[in-house]
C-alpha cells in the first residue's frame, strides 16, 4: 500500500487553484465520502487552502483510497502523513523530555466515555511512563456510555486491585474527559461511597491526586445540542458528529431511547455540570488538579482567539501555562471540526470563538490547580490519532506530556 500512497502523494503535489471554489469543496466531500464511507463529516472549506483542497482531492480521486484509510492521519494533515510514513517534513519535540523520577505512589489511567480501541490510552503512552520515567502505570477501563456514578464502581474495583496487586496505600488518578468526572465522584463526599460498603474515610485515603485532562468540569456545548438543549442547535449534526467522534454509529432515534446512552451525553451537558459540581464537592486530603487541550480546524486560528487563549491558558502559578508550544496550530481532527465553533460559543466573549479542543472548552476543563494548556485535541490527547511522535505543527509530544505530569507528581511526593 505504500507505493500507491507514495504516488497518490507525488500525484498531489503542487496542485493547481483553478475553478470555482465551491464546486471544488463538493468535489472534496463526495470524495471523502467514498474513501470514509462510515465515519466522516462533511468538511467546511472556508478555512482550507486552495492548495490543500486540490491535494485531497488529488489523493483521493487516486487508487490509493484503501491506503489513505490506512495512513492518513484523522485531521487531512498532508505534512503528517508524510513524516511518518517518510520521515520527511517532521518537527523536532518542544515538549520536555522525560525525567526518571518514579511517582510514590502507582499511576492508575483512566478512560473517558468510549472504550473503543481509538479512544484507549495510547501504547506509546503507557511505555513512556514506564520505561523512560520510571512509574507503576495501570489502565482503568470504566463502563462505556454510563453516569460517572455508575462508572466510578468500576473504577473503585480497579483501584483496589492495582492497591491489593502493588501493595501501594495509595494511587494517583490520571483521567481523560469524562473519566475526570467518575474520578471526582470516586473521592468526593457526596459521591460513591453512599453506594458500596466501603467508607469515604477508606476511598479517601486509597487516593492521593486527581489529575484531569480534556474533562468537560463544566458541561460542553455539543452535548447541550445533542440533547436539544439549544434553542438554534441542529440536533442531528451534533448527534452525528458526537458519534462519530465517540467511536460508535448512534442515532437521534438511538439518543432518544436508549437510557444508558442518552445519561451518559447528559452527564456531559452544561446544567447536568452544575448540578454535578453542586452535590460532588472535593475531597479533604486528596489534590487536585487540571489540563486543558486546544485545537483549531485545519489549524487556522480566527482573530482575537490567540490573545484569549494566553488569557485562559494561564496557570494557577502564574505562568503563561502555554509551555512547550511552537505557535503554530494542531489541525484538529476532522471527526470533531463539526462541534468546535459550537463549543467554542462562549457568551463570556461573544465576539472571539473560545479556545477548546473540539469537545471541551478551555475554561470548563478548569478544576483545582490549573496547569495550563496543550496543544492537542480532544483524540490527540489518548495518543490514538495515527500522527507521528512528534506533532508537526506544534511540536507536542503526547506520551511526553504525560511522563512530565507523572514527574511532576513525583516532585509533590506522591
Amino acid at each position: 500500500m505504500r507505493p500507491a500512497l507514495l504516488m497518490a502523494l507525488a500525484m498531489a503535489l503542487p496542485a493547481c487553484a483553478d475553478g470555482d471554489r465551491a464546486a471544488r469543496c463538493a468535489e472534496l466531500n463526495d470524495a471523502l465520502a467514498v474513501c470514509f464511507p462510515d465515519d466522516f463529516a462533511a468538511t467546511d472549506c472556508r478555512d482550507v487552502s486552495d492548495v490543500d483542497i486540490d491535494n485531497l482531492v488529488a489523493i483521493l480521486d487516486s487508487d490509493a483510497c484503501e491506503a489513505v484509510r490506512d495512513a492518513l492521519p484523522s485531521d487531512g494533515d498532508m505534512r503528517a502523513a508524510r513524516c511518518r510514513l517518510f520521515d520527511d517534513d517532521c518537527a523536532e519535540p518542544l515538549t520536555p523530555p522525560p525525567v526518571y523520577r518514579p511517582t510514590r505512589y502507582p499511576i492508575v489511567l483512566v478512560n473517558g466515555i468510549d472504550t473503543s480501541p481509538l479512544f484507549r490510552w495510547s501504547d506509546r503512552i503507557v511505555t513512556v511512563m514506564r520505561r523512560l520515567g520510571g512509574h507503576d502505570v495501570h489502565l482503568a477501563i470504566d463502563t462505556p456510555y454510563e453516569t460517572p456514578a455508575r462508572r466510578a464502581q468500576d473504577l473503585w474495583r480497579q483501584v483496589k486491585a492495582v492497591l491489593a496487586e502493588t501493595g501501594a496505600p495509595k494511587v494517583n488518578l490520571v483521567c481523560h474527559s469524562l473519566g475526570g468526572l467518575d474520578c471526582r465522584y470516586l473521592v468526593s463526599p457526596g459521591g460513591l461511597h453512599w453506594e458500596v460498603p466501603e467508607s469515604h474515610a477508606e476511598i479517601v485515603r486509597a487516593v492521593a491526586s486527581v489529575t484531569t485532562v480534556g474533562t468537560a468540569h463544566r458541561g460542553t456545548r455539543a452535548a447541550d445540542m445533542a440533547l436539544g438543549l439549544l434553542p438554534d442547535g441542529d440536533v442531528g449534526r451534533a448527534v452525528e458528529s458526537l458519534a462519530t467522534f465517540l467511536g460508535d454509529a448512534f442515532t437521534v432515534d438511538a439518543l432518544a431511547h436508549d437510557v444508558h446512552l442518552r445519561e451518559a451525553v447528559q452527564a456531559l451537558t452544561t446544567d447536568e455540570a452544575r448540578a454535578f459540581n453542586a452535590g460532588v464537592p472535593d475531597a479533604d486530603g486528596v489534590i487536585y488538579q487540571s489540563w486543558a487541550g486546544f485545537s483549531r480546524p485545519y489549524g487556522v486560528a480566527p482573530p482575537g482567539f490567540d490573545t484569549l487563549l494566553a488569557e485562559l491558558c494561564r496557570d494557577d502559578d502564574g505562568g503563561s501555562g502555554l509551555v512547550g508550544w511552537s505557535g503554530e496550530h494542531d489541525f484538529m481532527a476532522l471527526s470533531l471540526v463539526a462541534t468546535a465553533d459550537i463549543v467554542g460559543d462562549d457568551p463570556a466573549h461573544p465576539d472571539v470563538v473560545a479556545p477548546n479542543d473540539g469537545l471541551t472548552a478551555v475554561a470548563s476543563a478548569r478544576w483545582g490547580r490549573f496547569r495550563g494548556c496543550v496543544p492537542a485535541d480532544h483524540m490527540e490527547q489518548l495518543g490514538q490519532y495515527d500522527l507521528p511522535d512528534v506533532n508537526v505543527r506544534t511540536g507536542f509530544d503526547v506520551a511526553w506530556f504525560y511522563a512530565a505530569v507523572a514527574a511532576d507528581l513525583a516532585e509533590q511526593g506522591l
